[in-house]
């Protein structure tokens, strides 16, 4: 009865442990979500307030004009950071997450192993066909996991390449386009003079 209860005992701690790492995981990864929105807010309320202020100090309508397209493309600019940021804290959190149901998921392995271990000594004659077809379960559901853990991880990597490269190309385009604003303002400026 006592060995009973303390793998009761143990199998709650374990549960536990395992609750608590997931929800410690979910929540560092809030947490930088949330700093990161609050960062993006108050940079971007400081970057509208020095162009708002750089737009009241232009008196020529090409000049706020110029202004305007240069906003524009300092906001998609910033945009994509931003969804780049928030793409790494996802994989980052999902890491986590990962790491913590695949050491509770080897754990639970070992436990059942162990059960089947410890059936198969103290079982009857002629049981060894059960015995067989629980230890072949346990290492076609192992095989499974590791190949769903493999390629979730393929998976991942695939969205974060993809990410990786559509970020690079709207920079490219965004600095391109820039490069165009500015020779639009200085032909203006040419052209007003």
């Amino acid at each position: 009865m006592a060995d009973f209860q303390g793998q009761v005992a143990t199998a709650q701690q374990a549960n536990l442990d395992f609750f608590f790492g997931l929800a410690g995981s979910m929540l560092e990864g809030e947490e930088k979500l949330v700093r990161l929105n609050l960062d993006t807010a108050k940079t971007t309320l400081a970057d509208w307030y020095q162009r708002v202020q750089d737009g009241l100090a232009k008196k020529d309508s090409q000049e706020v004009t110029g202004l305007q397209d240069a906003l524009a493309l300092h906001s998609a600019e910033k945009v994509l950071t931003y969804e780049r940021q928030v793409a790494e804290i996802a994989s980052f959190t999902q890491t986590q997450l990962a790491e913590v149901v695949n050491a509770r998921y080897q754990e639970v392995s070992r436990q059942v192993q162990s059960f089947v271990e410890n059936l198969a000594q103290n079982t009857p004659v002629g049981s060894e066909a059960a015995i067989a077809f629980l230890k072949q379960a346990i290492t076609l559901a192992n095989t499974t996991q590791e190949s769903v853990q493999k390629a979730t991880k393929q998976a991942v990597e695939v969205v974060q390449s993809n990410l990786e490269t559509a970020t690079k190309a709207a920079s490219e385009v965004t600095e391109v386009a820039e490069e165009e604003v500015e020779k639009a303002a200085k032909a203006a400026k040419s052209t007003k003079q």
